[in-house]
């Protein structure tokens, strides 16, 4: 191996690294956005981004949300979310471009129906398209959007759908 393969390989982007940090980054926009305007904790309850992510104790990360208020840590929290999305749109830009990563997002509902798919494709896309469903209408519903209960089952869902959708794609 030479010395520029082996530099291109390392510094190369990973592909999943790159959509996991777009998506994570979108969602941790969606969740500061409705933080600021209407407080992501709980019914008239904010999150305070600092608190909750240093392990304050329960009482220091949410504070009354009694109108829209920009404190640091939403300011923190929108900047790292933007930097995520950023970095995993340059990522996923040069190594599938963005193009056909949003064709696929757009085309993943199809694929839930189309019977000419293996077994293990719809089933991996219920299991994905399932999990953001479910933790979409579940904090619409409950009105709070950081509750590590409803992670834990959206994650498997989601977790479990993609491993699925590698496994079928490497054996082919």
């Amino acid at each position: 191996m030479s010395q520029s393969s082996w530099k291109d390989e390392v510094t190369k982007p990973s592909g999943f690294l790159s959509v996991f940090s777009f998506c994570m980054g979108v969602w941790l926009l969606l969740v500061s956005i409705i933080n600021i305007l209407v407080g992501a904790f709980a019914p008239g309850q904010k999150i305070e981004w600092l608190g909750f992510f240093n392990g304050s104790s329960l009482a220091d990360a949410y504070s009354e949300h009694a109108s829209i208020t920009i404190g640091s840590g939403d300011i923190l929290a929108v900047a790292l979310s933007v930097a995520m999305i950023f970095l995993g749109a340059k990522g996923i830009e040069s190594t599938v471009t963005m193009d056909s990563f949003v064709k696929s997002l757009i085309q993943r509902p199809k694929h839930m129906m189309d019977t000419s798919k293996s077994p293990l494709e719809i089933l991996s896309n219920w299991m994905i398209v399932g999990g953001f469903l479910f933790y979409l209408i579940w904090s619409i519903i409950n009105t709070t959007w950081v509750d590590p209960g409803i992670y834990s089952v959206c994650i498997v869902l989601i977790v479990g759908g993609l491993g699925i959708e590698a496994l079928r794609e490497s054996g082919e």
